[in-house]
């Protein structure tokens, strides 16, 4: 994926991964399509710097997310740069119309955060949601795991109950040891390449919210199946829309008047929670597997209630 590093004001394209292909693929046939409509006759031929900073515009006016804008410019620089033709990207104006595009609030600041209060409500909202026992293991499971861990739906979630993406969480990612759990991330947004990183969740015995009981409880149950962690009984796959249902049929319980609450709230909560409770910065980062200072759009006003201190 492409992102606008904000200190050089150089456009950053991670490794190619299928998902970006597909972006780059839109990008381009978008670009040659708001060409045409400019009266362009030869699509083929390179783009000027005027161009693109008007293909800039009209993207932003389709409020699209500058993180969306940021790829398809670096899928236009890398077409020009394919077939030998000058980069109109490397234009210092269409720099610092990607820049100013980044200013701008990005559509994913409507999703509010989970907090640790929703959090709690949440995992009991289960109960009448969830059709069994194992069915609310698992998704308390997925709900601690996806917040204390700053995942992204995709780095552990399936898109669908019969096929698992390459980078979803499988059962032998994780090791359980006394006390902790150990989870290997083969894959992320920010590691095409299959490097590889490791999580390591401290338990808390005795609290409610505790990622590794969770975590074992459900490992309990779940069995040595091989396959992705988040498993269905009848050996189907947790999927992406099923676990945004259960959120949605949870949050109808737990907290019915808000309405901003999507998958990507349990990491914006949990980046959130980490510097409310002192963790540097870079170490958020870190355990957020951000590259850029992207991390700072997901950390957001804490309000403390004094009296609670005291």
């Amino acid at each position: 994926m492409a992102t606008l590093d904000e200190e050089s004001g150089r456009l950053v394209t991670m490794a190619w991964a299928p998902r970006t292909l597909k972006m780059y693929k839109v990008g381009m046939e978008c670009f040659k399509k708001f060409r045409i409509e400019c009266g362009c006759t030869n699509t083929n031929l390179p783009a000027s710097a005027l161009e693109v900073r008007r293909f800039i515009a009209f993207l932003s006016l389709k409020n699209k997310a500058p993180t969306t804008i940021a790829a398809y410019v670096s899928a236009i620089s890398n077409w020009h740069k394919t077939l030998l033709f000058e980069d109109p990207c490397n234009d210092f104006t269409v720099k610092k119309s990607l820049k100013g595009g980044f200013k701008k609030p990005a559509s994913t600041e409507l999703r509010e955060p989970i907090t640790i209060e929703l959090l709690k409500k949440l995992v009991t909202a289960l109960a009448p949601v969830c059709s069994s026992t194992y069915e609310r293991a698992m998704l308390k499971c997925a709900f601690l795991l996806a917040f204390f861990g700053l995942f992204r739906i995709g780095e552990f979630i399936s898109e669908s109950r019969e096929k698992a993406d390459r980078a979803v969480l499988l059962l032998n990612d994780i090791a359980l040891k006394k006390g902790f759990i150990k989870i290997r991330m083969r894959f992320s947004k920010t590691d095409q390449l299959g490097l590889a990183n490791t999580i390591v969740f401290k338990g808390h015995k005795g609290h409610p919210l505790c990622p590794v009981a969770a975590t074992t409880e459900f490992l309990a149950i779940r069995g040595k199946r091989p396959g992705p962690l988040f498993m269905h009984y009848n050996g189907t796959y947790l999927s992406r829309f099923q676990f945004n249902k259960i959120l949605e049929g949870a949050m109808q319980v737990a907290a019915p008047e808000k309405r901003n609450i999507k998958a990507h709230s349990f990491r914006i909560g949990g980046a959130t929670n980490a510097m409310f409770k002192g963790i540097p910065y870079t170490k958020i980062q870190q355990m957020g597997r951000w590259q850029s200072h992207a991390a700072k759009r997901y950390i957001r006003q804490v309000d403390v209630n004094v009296e609670s201190l005291n």
